[in-house]
């Protein structure tokens, strides 16, 4: 016989049982409290979310306390850099604006209402993404001229930036408008949400928007076609990670060229100004360049207004250049076929 007969044996083993149901007990208890415990940060953490960010959970519809904790900070940052721009010394603009004068809502309302009622239309569109002279002459059906004043306009009474984009077609370069610290605020004033807010639900309105998996998948079938080897971060997160002096970054995509890693991003204009400001600044810093597939050709031109967003505001003392490859996912062939834009920032001395 296998086992024999012995008491001794069968004591110390029915002890054995006895501990081991003992132990069994003690995690059964220990996993279920934790299992409450997280049930109630979750239900607890959703309320705070549908209270204080209303918008923002309705557009990432998170899921789990990970992903409920991502959008928090990223609502907490979002609140972070508008009351910083609230509180920075507003740019001596006007001749009726005094150099140091902060930025204020009441202020910018009265400015907003001097405006003519094309100019604020101009203004509308271009915080809705159409940056550029020529899309706000085909949006808004007005000669190119015409758009081209009102929107130096704007940049001269401190309503819009502006920075020089360069594509291989164009060696001259073209202008890139987006949103001052004035016209965030005026954002809210004219469309009544913040800026970082209005790029989806016009993506959605027009029946434009992809949300950020089935991009990705998409992103990963056509790429794979084209003979490049995919992983994405929804199958492999850490072959999508790379490190900086911030942390680390995952992108959507981890693609080879030849044994070369290319990483990719896929925006669907949902996240926060903060979070892709945080993404470009790793790409920055590591590669100087960034690869984006978006949803559509205006969320294409969205996200190079984001871009021009960000290096405007990082003020590098001696200025710095920026190559963004940036493709609508219907257009997505190979990764060299990605159109190029050069963003250009200026020195700030």
């Amino acid at each position: 016989m296998i086992f024999r007969r012995d008491n001794k044996r069968l004591e110390e083993l029915e002890a054995l049982i006895v501990q081991y149901r003992e132990l069994l007990g003690k995690l059964r208890n220990e996993n279920e409290y934790l299992r409450n415990m997280v049930d109630d940060a979750e239900h607890r953490l959703e309320s705070v979310l549908k209270i204080f960010f209303p918008e923002l959970y309705h557009l990432r519809k998170p899921k789990g306390l990970g992903e409920m904790i991502t959008v928090l900070v990223d609502g907490l940052d979002d609140i972070r850099r508008r009351q910083s721009v609230v509180k920075a010394p507003a740019r001596p603009v006007e001749p009726t604006e005094e150099a140091g004068e902060a930025v204020d809502a009441a202020r910018i309302r009265a400015r907003v209402r001097k405006l003519s009622r094309d100019c604020v239309e101009v203004l509308k569109h271009v915080l809705m993404g159409f940056c550029t002279i020529n899309s706000i002459s085909e949006e808004l059906k007005m000669g190119r001229s015409k758009a081209e004043k009102m929107l130096n306009g704007l940049v001269r009474r401190g309503f819009l930036d502006v920075l020089k984009v360069k594509t291989p077609r164009n060696k001259r370069g073209y202008d890139i408008f987006f949103p001052s610290p004035h016209g965030e605020v005026a954002s809210e004033v004219l469309l009544n949400k913040p800026w970082s807010l209005i790029h989806v639900e016009v993506l959605k309105e027009k029946g434009l928007y992809v949300d950020n998996e089935k991009l990705i998948r998409e992103a990963e079938i056509r790429l794979k076609h084209s003979g490049h080897k995919v992983v994405t971060e929804l199958d492999d997160p850490s072959e999508c990670t790379f490190r900086y002096t911030g942390g680390s970054h995952r992108a959507d995509l981890a693609v080879y060229i030849d044994s070369i890693k290319v990483f990719i991003e896929c925006e669907s204009m949902s996240n926060p100004l903060g979070q892709v400001s945080r993404m470009l600044d790793a790409y920055y810093e590591q590669f100087k360049k960034i690869y984006v597939v978006v949803g559509s050709g205006l969320a294409k031109r969205m996200m190079v207004q984001r871009i021009s967003y960000w290096a405007w505001r990082r003020r590098e003392p001696n200025g710095f250049v920026f190559e963004a490859r940036v493709e609508a996912i219907n257009r997505l062939t190979r990764i060299s076929n990605m159109p190029k834009y050069i963003v250009i920032r200026p020195s700030v001395k």
